[in-house]
């Protein structure tokens, strides 16, 4: 009954006969055929026709489970046999967040590439939650992210400790009362500041104004609210967005206050709109990490993007 499971698959991922058809080089009714075998020996129907996109039945859903079961084993079992002849083709795909993935995936993957040529890298971009719930679909092979609080279920390599920084646009009032705490951009990416030397400036001082703060499903938004909290602040929310980037480039404009990390200083070197401020020291660092879904296996390949990730970013 999975001797079509691809067939399956790619009526379950399409949402429709015909885009699946096209994906599979196949004819419709020659698709159609197919299923209806496959559904005679399941004994059910394993997809609803009756509206207008294409969804599982209940067995369909556990088919499709049993199905992304034996293409990993299968996946796996392939990563085995090129490890043991060492065959140096093949392909990564790779999940960051939208600041990693405009900043710092694209120094690794373009030194990864350069050692290994044959060797096809795709990226994913999406916030943390998405990217936690495609690794554990296998769907991508390696993450790079704080993992707070989940990397139990991971196998995780620290990357780099990222200093988490209250970015505050340079024509704002406050910026006069505070320039003990005060950093400039230029000073991070210049690598001529030590920012645990730096005195952490109080959110207190910041209550009345405007933020620019990323949605829910964030862990930047989660360590905002940490901050908030502990300070027994509600801050004046003017914009959501869904990237780090996002977020500073609005503060860099002069909308409103944000948070970023001094990564985004480092590898994209620019922000001179902005004063930077280091904030509590308890909610002001995070670890970033390069980690696979534990139990996966991890092929030769995915461990030399790994030690290419880590030279990159201690670089």
């Amino acid at each position: 009954m999975f001797t079509k499971l691809d067939y399956v698959y790619a009526v379950y991922k399409e949402k429709s006969f015909t885009k699946a058809a096209e994906k599979m080089f196949i004819s419709q009714p020659s698709l159609s055929t197919a299923i209806k075998n496959v559904e005679k020996m399941v004994g059910a129907p394993l997809f609803e026709r009756s509206t207008a996109n294409i969804t599982l039945t209940e067995i369909g859903k556990e088919y499709i489970l049993a199905a992304e079961k034996i293409m990993n084993v299968k996946e796996d079992f392939k990563n085995k046999v090129n490890d043991i002849y060492d065959i140096q083709t093949g392909k990564i795909i790779v999940g960051g967040t939208n600041y990693l993935s405009s900043y710092v995936l694209p120094k690794i993957i373009n030194k990864f590439s350069l050692k290994f040529p044959k060797i096809e890298v795709e990226l994913v971009e999406a916030h943390s939650q998405k990217l936690f719930d495609k690794i554990k679909t296998e769907e991508i092979d390696l993450v790079i992210d704080s993992f707070d609080g989940v990397l139990d279920e991971y196998e995780g390599t620290p990357l780099l400790k990222e200093k988490i920084l209250l970015c505050v646009p340079k024509d704002r009032d406050i910026n006069k009362k505070l320039q003990k705490y005060a950093i400039e951009p230029e000073q991070i990416y210049n690598e001529n500041i030590d920012l645990n030397k730096i005195e952490a400036v109080p959110i207190e001082y910041f209550k009345h104004e405007n933020f620019v703060l990323l949605k829910s499903g964030n862990d930047m938004y989660n360590r905002a609210m940490e901050i908030f909290n502990k300070a027994k602040i509600t801050p004046n929310v003017c914009f959501s967005v869904d990237q780090l980037n996002i977020s500073f480039a609005m503060a860099d404009t002069g909308m409103g206050l944000s948070f970023a990390t001094d990564t985004l200083f480092k590898f994209g070197k620019f922000g001179n709109n902005t004063v930077l401020y280091n904030i509590e020291k308890q909610n002001s660092g995070r670890t970033l990490y390069i980690a696979h879904k534990k139990n996966k296996y991890c092929t030769k390949a995915m461990e030399q993007f790994i030690n290419t990730a880590i030279e990159v970013t201690k670089g």
